[in-house]
């Protein structure tokens, strides 16, 4: 649902200045920072007795996310990428779904890759 509705206060000087430093070291807008302090106040004050939108939306596996990464970070994510023959996007998914889930990140041709050598040793064992 398309938040539609505008609330509107006026504030000191010296509490906009704090609401600015405060966006700019989240590197977000000021009318996403005081979103964000509106629903964790109506989340904590409420109790979850009010029905939030955001929280029964239902979110599709094609759902996006967006992470601001800094230059150098971005560059070593792009180089470890292109190491796993993977997209930046996927790889990202896959690091974050092992993380979420507690597993040993392992894409798919590093684990084929992987049985393939073991298939091999136990070749060498037998023999």
């Amino acid at each position: 649902m398309a938040a539609d509705a505008f609330i509107q206060c006026r504030v000191t000087s010296e509490t906009k200045a704090l609401i600015q430093a405060l966006a700019g070291r989240e590197q977000i807008t000021e009318s996403a920072l005081v979103r964000q302090l509106l629903e964790t106040v109506l989340r904590t004050t409420a109790g979850g007795a009010t029905s939030a939108a955001g929280s029964h939306e239902r979110v599709t596996r094609d759902a996006r996310l967006s992470v601001r990464l800094a230059p150098d970070d971005r560059a070593l994510l792009t180089e470890r990428a292109a190491a796993r023959d993977m997209a930046v996007a996927t790889y990202v998914s896959v690091l974050v779904r092992s993380h979420l889930h507690g597993l040993a990140p392992l894409p798919k041709a590093e684990l084929l890759a992987l049985k393939r050598s073991i298939a091999e040793l136990s070749a060498i064992g037998r023999n």
